[in-house]
């Protein structure tokens, strides 16, 4: 029976890696300019100076490609801190990264004057500048955590409330900064910013958050999938056991903020993929994190590259930012996960 239970999780893991990599070239032959597939993955493999192959490869090729590694890093980390912390509702964005990063992007753009206004339109003197003080912004917040998790010695759950709490701060400084400072260009830069939009980031940026996700990231959420089945039988017997709960729960909290923050960064807030991925994968394969762990990551991904796609498709030639496609899409089935779920930790 095990072994039966085993196998098909295998399947079920096999089955979405291979969907997600379909949907490479069908994702990448959608959209406002229509190409037949074939024609696509001819340019795939053998690329020209033809009109198409500018598109596949300077715009929709690496959407689709950035939509899969943010998607693995969101789900991986969701899933990790949902573990670690013993809590089915925590997750890197519960956290007030989004909040911080968006504050980030403000302070870049308005206080160290990142960008000069020409003809309605933004001109950034650094490109890094605005991603650079999300990611800083948000590891502050990450910092702020850690300080009251083992300063203050907050539980789990008061932790993330704390979180939540300091990231109504965030939010009360940003709009106190659009109400005094930016007008309304600047405001409407932020607000688009927060949108997340994958369509964005650059292969030099989408290079350097792949290398980190496959180097640091998403090695690190593998290698802990058996610890994170011991927390959530309790920290007595994850001692018992020979591990460290509190370090755990530390390394944790660094690695997923630092894959979540640096993926904000560029691509700006995806929320809810984090809360809906492990969800779905729970009830897949189970609670058992060896294979929960990386059905969560391809859920990501699948999640992702299908909202984006939904959303450069519906009401074409506008593309909708993934960000709003995916809280459009998250809000009713996050609510159906948790129902349909049951009691959080369940293994089979």
């Amino acid at each position: 029976m095990m072994r039966h239970s085993t196998r098909k999780k295998q399947l079920i893991l096999i089955s979405l890696l291979f969907l997600t990599l379909a949907l490479i070239p069908i994702s990448t032959s959608t959209g406002w300019y229509k190409a037949p597939l074939l024609d696509i993955l001819r340019v795939l493999f053998m690329p020209d100076k033809s009109p198409l192959s500018t598109v596949v490869w300077d715009l929709r090729l690496r959407r689709v490609l950035a939509a899969i590694v943010v998607g693995a890093i969101l789900g991986g980390a969701g899933t990790a801190i949902q573990a670690s912390m013993r809590n089915p509702l925590a997750s890197p964005f519960t956290f007030g990264l989004p909040s911080a990063a968006s504050l980030g992007v403000a302070v870049a753009l308005l206080i160290l004057q990142g960008g000069t206004i020409q003809r309605f339109q933004i001109y950034i003197y650094n490109p890094f500048l605005v991603s650079i003080f999300a990611f800083l912004f948000s590891l502050m917040q990450v910092l702020i955590i850690l300080l009251l998790a083992y300063k203050a010695g907050l539980s789990a759950g008061a932790l993330v409330l704390s979180a939540i709490a300091i990231s109504f701060t965030y939010q009360a400084i940003l709009y106190l900064l659009q109400y005094l400072y930016l007008n309304e260009i600047l405001v409407s830069t932020v607000v688009f910013w927060t949108f997340g939009d994958l369509g964005r980031i650059s292969w030099t940026e989408l290079n350097l958050v792949a290398l980190i996700s496959v180097v640091i990231v998403l090695p690190y959420f593998i290698f802990r999938s058996i610890d994170y089945d011991l927390i959530i039988s309790g920290d007595e017997l994850a001692k018992s056991s020979g591990i460290r709960p509190e370090r755990i729960r530390l390394e944790t909290t660094i690695i997923a903020a630092l894959g979540t923050a640096l993926a904000t960064s560029f691509v700006g807030v995806i929320g809810f993929v984090c809360l809906i991925a492990p969800h779905a994968a729970r009830l897949l394969v189970g609670g058992g994190h060896r294979y929960l762990m990386p059905t969560s990551m391809v859920m990501g991904s699948l999640i992702l590259v299908l909202s984006d796609t939904i959303g450069r498709v519906i009401i074409a030639p506008t593309v909708i930012p993934v960000g709003i496609m995916t809280s459009l899409v998250g809000v009713p089935l996050l609510v159906y996960l948790l129902i349909k779920g049951g009691k959080y930790g369940h293994r089979s």
